[in-house]
């Protein structure tokens, strides 16, 4: 009887210790993957190039949800450093990434369109300019807050050689009249002066 009772004692000892030993692999993988998350997050504020190098083999492993949202940001990193250098294709691919990964983010949608109707007017083409206006306006829908796309929706119109100083103005209006980096400001402010003095010599030349 001490003999049975002793060997229940020992399995049940033995039970639990496994069932620990079970519970504690589990925290620790839990540890590992959560630590990864964080390290794969740091690395797309830190290196996004880093973690875009490990993109493909991440893609082959099956990606979770926090690893997409890693890649997302660091694609979109990368876009918008390479807009502002204005490397406009290389931006456009990296935004277009983010949405693969994350499709309403309408922070790249926007980039996209802006991309995109810089592409148009760099051709100088008139009916691309003329396209490249309506992309600008379809960015101001998405973010509406913003005087970037009137500016160049201004310049579009400058472009063009349209001498209708209205619509020009109007366009540069209202981009002071809307958020605008103090550099980009700067821009506006200067070229609404020009047009203004343009507008100003050609009425003194006709008079």
């Amino acid at each position: 009887m001490n003999c049975t009772i002793h060997l229940l004692k020992t399995k049940t000892c033995f039970g639990l210790k496994d069932k620990l030993k079970n519970h504690f692999i589990f925290l620790i993988l839990i540890f590992i993957i959560q630590c990864s998350n964080v390290s794969y997050y740091q690395m797309a504020i830190k290196t996004p190039f880093e973690l875009i190098a490990l993109e493909d083999s991440l893609r082959q492993e099956g990606l979770s949800s926090k690893e997409k949202e890693a890649l997302a940001i660091a694609h979109k990193n990368i876009g918008i450093a390479e807009m502002e250098n204005n490397n406009y294709v290389n931006a456009k691919n990296h935004f277009s990434k983010v949405l693969f990964y994350s499709y309403r983010d309408s922070l790249s949608q926007y980039n996209l369109f802006m991309i995109e109707g810089h592409l148009l007017r760099k051709t100088g083409k008139k009916d691309k300019l003329w396209d490249a206006i309506e992309i600008y306006y379809k960015a101001t829908r998405l973010k509406p807050i913003s005087g970037e796309p009137y500016f160049f929706i201004g310049k579009s119109y400058q472009n063009l050689g349209n001498k209708d100083f209205d619509l020009i103005l109007e366009s540069y209006q209202k981009a002071l009249n809307l958020q605008l980096s103090s550099k980009l400001k700067k821009t506006v402010e200067h070229e609404k002066t020009l047009v203004l003095e343009r507008e100003k010599r050609l009425k003194n030349f006709w008079k």
